[in-house]
């Protein structure tokens, strides 16, 4: 239990109580600095393009009244979708409504700029400019600010745990380790123990980590009367979906699950993504592409990329293009070390990979750890055999054991970058790996591919390595 007494609960957790307005009216004026700022970063590089279009440089002064007007909007409809303070949202979803609502907001700064004759000077060209730059710095900057809120003392609303054994024990640990999440579990409550006092304010959550034996309709309605939120947990897979419908079925409640990634239309569309994005892509890497070549061919003996078996889609086998990483005759040094070496045998078991791979050359340990060799990989995806984000592409010796999972994995194409990879990495064991892929696959959207791509960004600047 991680507190026994409610009195001792509530008075560790003073901080918290009431102070949620503290966070939003941080939040609202993050999000006003940034909303001007977008603008301002507009007009400069309209400056940059004026003589392209041949329009003179923009003052200001022209697109203030827009930018204020933007600013009541945005912060509107944030204010409605509940983002202030933001509590309980995860991060692709957060995105994902902070996305819709800004494009939302500057749909309609067009429609006013449009119809209404004061603003019919502006030059609509901004809109667009400023627009691309704050669907991408507004989260960006809120993702890291909420980060950071989240290790203060008054980040957050308390969450008191109603559940048994372990299942209550691990439900907690996942809401410590994900603290930007804002509910912070103070005390592990026994079902058995229902008897309440004034102690817990209005502020608490209760968290119901139920089980499929146990009648939940009197537990919920106890729980109401002295909570301001209850969410129940059910114990099962971890199967989770970010876009989990709800259906009421003549007041019986369901829920609907699917495969995103599985759908036509939604691989189309990821197809298409793929396409443009690899081509860009190789465009503005081409002269590090070159670069790069010219370092694993002078670091090592032995040609410049590696190709190597994978499993794709429909349990097609193809070749990864990477740079090479590692000396020559790699795979037999492989077997040679796990015959001699009992622990890194055992951690290969594990994890399919070494932390501190032998076989890795001088070059190589650096383009691992800010995964550049994978940049080749590019070419893997305008060819149809890999994408931008998806599952890992597995090795044709782990056939066997990724079990039960095989089948959804293997029914879209593999990923330059992932779900675990920019969550897991080297820290996460195949299993783990494999209900992350699954998991991704069955969340896949728009907003959580960009929320890769941009997690991928940091990930890889901050050298976390392959």
């Amino acid at each position: 239990m991680l507190n026994t007494s409610p009195t001792r609960t509530t008075r560790r957790l003073i901080m918290l109580r009431n102070k949620s307005w503290i966070i939003s009216c941080f939040f609202i004026a993050l999000d006003i600095i940034m909303i001007y700022g977008v603008f301002r970063i507009a007009i400069l590089f309209r400056g940059l393009i004026s003589p392209i279009i041949q329009r003179p440089p923009l003052p200001w002064e022209a697109v203030n009244p827009v930018a204020d007007l933007a600013l009541l909007i945005i912060i509107g409809i944030f204010i409605l979708q509940g983002l202030y303070p933001g509590y309980g949202l995860t991060a692709v979803k957060e995105l994902e409504m902070m996305g819709k609502s800004t494009t939302l907001a500057f749909a309609l700064l067009a429609s006013v700029s449009y119809l209404v004759k004061a603003y019919q000077i502006f030059p609509r060209s901004i809109l667009p400019i400023a627009w691309a730059l704050a669907i991408i710095i507004l989260p960006v900057m809120r993702f890291i600010t909420r980060n950071l809120l989240s290790r203060t003392k008054f980040y957050g609303r308390p969450v008191v745990i109603f559940g048994e054994g372990e299942w209550a024990k691990r439900l907690s640990r996942s809401l410590k380790r994900v603290s930007r999440l804002g509910w912070r579990p103070v005390e592990i409550r026994s079902l058995k123990n229902m008897e309440f006092n004034d102690e817990y304010g209005s502020d608490f959550i209760a968290i119901l980590a139920s089980t499929p034996d146990i009648p939940l309709a009197d537990l919920v309605r106890r729980l109401n009367q002295h909570f301001r939120k209850v969410v129940l947990i059910q114990k099962a897979d971890n199967f989770g979906s970010l876009w989990v419908e709800t259906r009421d079925l003549d007041g019986y409640l369901g829920l609907e699950f699917q495969y995103h990634l599985l759908s036509v239309r939604n691989r189309w569309i990821k197809r298409g993504i793929d396409l443009l994005g690899a081509i860009v892509l190789l465009i503005i890497f081409s002269p590090l592409l070159i670069i790069l070549s010219a370092w694993v061919a002078i670091s090592s003996p032995g040609p410049v990329f590696f190709r190597q078996e994978r499993l794709g889609k429909d349990f097609r086998r193809f070749g990864v293009l990477k740079f090479r990483t590692m000396v020559l005759g790699a795979e037999e040094k492989l077997e040679q070390l796990l015959e001699t070496d009992p622990d890194a045998r055992a951690e290969y078991d594990q994890f399919h990979k070494l932390e501190n791979d032998p076989r890795v050359t001088r070059g190589g340990d650096f383009l691992r750890k800010f995964s550049l060799d994978e940049l080749p990989q590019f070419w893997n995806v305008l060819k149809g055999e890999m994408s931008l984000s998806g599952p890992r592409a597995y090795m044709p010796a782990e056939l066997g054991s990724m079990g039960t999972y095989t089948a959804t994995i293997l029914r879209v194409n593999p990923g330059i970058t992932g779900w675990w990879q920019v969550l897991g990495r080297h820290n996460t064991s195949f299993q783990q790996r494999l209900e992350m892929d699954e998991y991704y696959i069955s969340n896949w959207s728009l907003w959580m591919d960009l929320y890769i791509f941009l997690k991928t960004v940091l990930v890889v600047l901050g050298g976390s390595g392959a």
